[in-house]
């Protein structure tokens, strides 16, 4: 039988096609494996890798401790890992439920269908209940502390975020990218202390638990689950901060309790300046650590209203200006420039009264007349008392020179331009911390312990130290006294004095929130207009330290979208100081 032409063509094109096909199958799996198409695509890794199921454990960045040496739990969350292939252990099951307060068919069924390792994380879950999955050795169920650098609020602005950022990893580690240990995916750390000690945190490979799964997605024989890590034994690091998890949580708790919505509250050790606890509000979104708006307000600059006469009043008293005439007064019925009346009747007021009853003409009038003297005077004495420039530590560490702990501090200012010097009005508004002085909650706190340690100037600390793997270290950061002049011991006692009185005489503006406190508080108020009136909005601060004979804590607590009446600062202030006394009455 004669076959048509067309057929013949058909069938010759089709054995064409066929052998085509067969040599194109041929050279994918025998030549162009490893490098597949134009996007370079590994043929036999992703083969292997629909055969690997893993879990990453850690994504290799450096861990995070509070001051006692403690994991940040917060931070670093204990978690228990099961793998798929337990769904059908159910003794194993059994023994893990038991552990971690789950039934058998709960986790079954939490299993069941799975391709990927089941993470169990809740408040139950602690240390202990980590190495007692552990100590069961059961194939494919492990306890670990799984990093979580993004969802917790605690701390939020203290220890900050990280997330990719590709030009950030190019700017700054060039080197690394060029020598294979981090890539442009490699997360950074973009604010807090995540962000300050990058450098130093920064992953170099993640650590994860992996095996090979044939078709059903059971484990293949002979192969257990696998643990791998970076082979380098110094990595990662751990950084030892200064935070005090249980004092932060009683910052965070006032000033969420109090409702500031905007502000937040800064606490110092006095001995040592470290930041034992740092609260900012708002929180920023949790996909968005940068968003506008939610910047750390304990590092940015804000005016400090009535805080800054304490810069005024050093200036007064350590220049012996008021010993001319110690029975002076100063009538403070009157506004801060003395040309009408002021807000309140108070009559006339000696200097001390004054600083307890704040009142904005005598440090008009002080400053205005110093300033005939020596125009930086108020520059001079915001030094002495460490709040010139940055409060933050700062110096050369290894090939780092100018590290900084806090790099999105801002800076102090106080006059706008020289010209404003000579402006009675304005050394006025300056003198009571108004229209261009601006300082951050930090270097106020940062004040209040330099007076409450007698005058010494420290630099304020958010970590000790960096330390190996290993447990050695790799760099410490001790305690820095600030550069410059420092108050005379009279000054400090004066200060010490007015600051006392504020709460304990009867007319001072902290005597009504703080004077039946378990322990004795020194500190001053401020309540600044925020250039519009219409508003009616202000910043409204308390600052001071505690227990007044022998501190110890140093508090500085700012609303910054305070109604005219609201005391919101206030009660904050005498929650923290009431339940640290609390605190510190427990048995340890």
């Amino acid at each position: 039988m004669n076959i048509p032409k067309r057929i013949y063509h058909f069938l010759i094109v089709l054995s064409l096609m066929f052998a085509l096909l067969i040599g194109r199958l041929a050279f994918i799996q025998l030549i162009d494996t490893h490098s597949f198409s134009k996007y370079q695509v590994n043929l036999v890794e992703e083969s292997v890798k629909q055969r690997i199921h893993s879990i990453a454990l850690d994504d290799g960045r450096g861990k995070m401790e509070d001051r006692y040496g403690n994991l940040l739990v917060k931070v670093h969350e204990p978690s228990i890992i099961l793998f798929p292939f337990l769904n059908e252990n159910e003794k194993a099951l059994k023994e893990i439920g038991q552990i971690i307060g789950r039934s058998t068919f709960e986790l079954k069924s939490q299993l069941e269908n799975r391709k990927d390792p089941l993470v169990i994380k809740n408040k139950d879950i602690n240390g202990e209940t980590v190495d007692e999955v552990n100590e069961l050795r059961i194939q494919g169920a492990f306890g670990q502390m799984l990093s979580t650098n993004e969802g917790s609020t605690f701390a939020r602005h203290f220890i900050g975020s990280i997330r990719e950022s590709p030009e950030t990893i190019r700017n700054k580690y060039p080197e690394r990218i060029e020598k294979g240990l981090i890539s442009q995916s490699t997360k950074v750390g973009v604010n807090g202390v995540q962000e300050a000690f990058d450098p130093f945190l920064i992953s170099e490979g993640e650590s994860k638990l992996i095996y090979h799964v044939e078709q059903s997605g059971k484990p293949l024989f002979g192969f257990d689950v696998k643990y791998t890590a970076p082979s380098n034994p110094f990595y990662p690091v751990s950084l030892k901060t200064t935070l005090d998890p249980v004092a932060q949580q009683i910052l965070e708790d006032a000033i969420d309790e109090f409702r500031i919505k905007k502000g937040g509250a800064v606490l110092l050790d006095v001995a040592s300046s470290d930041v034992l606890a740092m609260v900012s509000r708002p929180l920023p979104p949790k996909h968005n650590p940068l968003a506008d708006g939610t910047e750390n307000q304990m590092l940015s600059s804000h005016f400090p209203g009535s805080v800054f006469k304490i810069v005024t009043a050093a200036a007064a008293i350590e220049e012996e200006h008021l010993a001319n005439d110690p029975e002076r007064t100063f009538n403070c019925s009157q506004n801060t420039y003395n040309d009408g009346e002021g807000q309140r009747d108070l009559g006339y007021l000696s200097f001390e009264e004054s600083f307890f009853q704040s009142c904005n003409n005598t440090f008009a009038t002080l400053l205005n007349e110093m300033m005939e003297q020596d125009l930086d005077i108020i520059e001079e004495y915001s030094g002495k008392l460490g709040m010139a420039d940055y409060a933050g530590w700062k110096g050369d560490v290894f090939h780092l020179e100018d590290f900084t702990h806090f790099p999105d501090e801002h800076r102090t200012k106080i006059w706008n331009n020289e010209q404003d010097k000579h402006v009675p009005r304005g050394i006025a508004q300056t003198a009571i911390g108004q229209l261009n002085v601006k300082v951050s909650p930090l270097s106020v706190a940062n004040m209040m312990a330099t007076i409450a340690r007698g005058g010494t100037k420290k630099q304020v600390r958010s970590a000790h130290s960096v330390l190996y793997k290993n447990g050695t270290t790799l760099a410490d950061f001790e305690e820095k006294e600030m550069d410059g002049e420092t108050l005379s011991r009279y000054t400090i006692k004066k200060l010490q004095m007015l600051l006392e009185g504020v709460v304990t005489d009867p007319n001072g503006t902290g005597h009504v929130s703080f004077n039946e406190l378990p322990w004795t508080v020194a500190g001053k108020s401020g309540t600044a207009e925020k250039g519009n009136k219409d508003l009616k909005v202000y910043n409204k601060w308390f600052a001071g330290y505690f227990p007044a004979d022998a501190p110890k804590y140093a508090l500085a607590v700012v609303d910054l979208d305070a109604a005219e009446g609201e005391t919101a600062t206030n009660k904050t202030f005498a929650q923290i100081v009431q339940q640290l006394y609390e605190r510190q009455q427990q048995p340890d």
